[in-house]
């Protein structure tokens, strides 16, 4: 993994853009979008940062890009169409210990602007960290087409939700599976999309009244000859499902890493230089 990802506050944070084409334009409406604190600074503007900072939105500073800028920033933008200027802005963030990117050159960048898809409060986002950005946004727009619109109310009210649903299921458990029921509901993502808050209200209690089912069950996931993308989709939705995995030395990386991040992780067999661990007794029953 070449770069970690990320979400930042940047509500109320003072953040710089040096540019002010159409490309600093692209980069500052999202700033603007995430409640930034933005400051342009470039020689000439294009006409909608004169409009945004004629509506108090944003500051511009006409001029050769000013390095003392940084010395409030948390993050920083080179966008003008320059490359010594666009390093010279990278030079004096890094300096600063600033996060700065710079656009078209990823490796002088301290982080890379993804592909977003945005179902506020949801966020998606696509990254080919900066190889290939036609990729990247072929992958968005495909998301885009699977993702319906409503999901971002549907989040939402799951937040609202969130404290009600930790004082009635006491284990973690308990609560995934209520969110899973939650979140597979489609006539309460129907009634969401549809304002209808009474019929919101009505499945919402509903969902609370039925029992949570606690049986759990075994699946055997054959894993073929390691190759994760020759996983079954059912097989795929399994262990990515599953609250215990357990697996042996012929099952690649590849597919353990598809595993859901909290599910615990049972190795039995054989390792060289270690005791053959036993796969009978008193050892966890896999459930998925």
């Amino acid at each position: 993994m070449d770069h970690l990802p990320i979400f930042c506050q940047l509500r109320d944070r003072d953040c710089l853009i040096v540019g002010g084409g159409d490309v600093a334009e692209r980069k500052a409406r999202l700033l603007l979008e995430a409640g930034a604190r933005l400051t342009v600074n470039a020689l000439t503007f294009i006409p909608q940062f004169t409009v945004w900072a004629n509506e108090g939105m944003l500051t511009l500073v006409e001029g050769p890009f000013d390095e003392t800028l940084l010395d409030s920033c948390w993050l920083a933008i080179a966008a003008t169409d320059d490359d010594t200027v666009n390093q010279r802005v990278s030079d004096a963030a890094e300096s600063r210990r600033i996060f700065c990117n710079v656009v078209d050159a990823p490796k002088a960048a301290s982080f890379i602007m993804p592909s977003i898809i945005d179902r506020s409060p949801l966020m998606v986002a696509v990254s080919s960290g900066g190889t290939s950005p036609v990729l990247a946004r072929l992958l968005r727009e495909k998301l885009e087409s699977l993702l319906p619109q409503h999901l971002g109310q549907v989040a939402r009210y799951a937040g609202q939700l969130r404290a009600r649903v930790k004082k009635q299921f006491a284990t973690m458990g308990e609560r995934r599976r209520f969110w899973e029921k939650f979140f597979v509901n489609d006539r309460l993502a129907q009634s969401l999309a549809n304002a209808d808050e009474k019929a919101v209200n009505a499945t919402t209690e509903r969902l609370f009244s039925e029992p949570l089912d606690h049986r759990g069950e075994v699946v055997l996931v054959g894993a073929g000859p390691g190759d994760a993308g020759l996983l079954t989709l059912k097989g795929l939705q399994q262990i990515q499902q599953a609250d215990i995995v357990v697996y042996d030395r012929l099952v690649s990386d590849d597919i353990m890493n598809l595993v859901r991040r909290d599910a615990d992780r049972v190795f039995v067999g054989e390792t060289r230089g270690l005791p053959l661990r036993p796969t009978g007794g008193n050892q966890p029953d896999p459930a998925a």
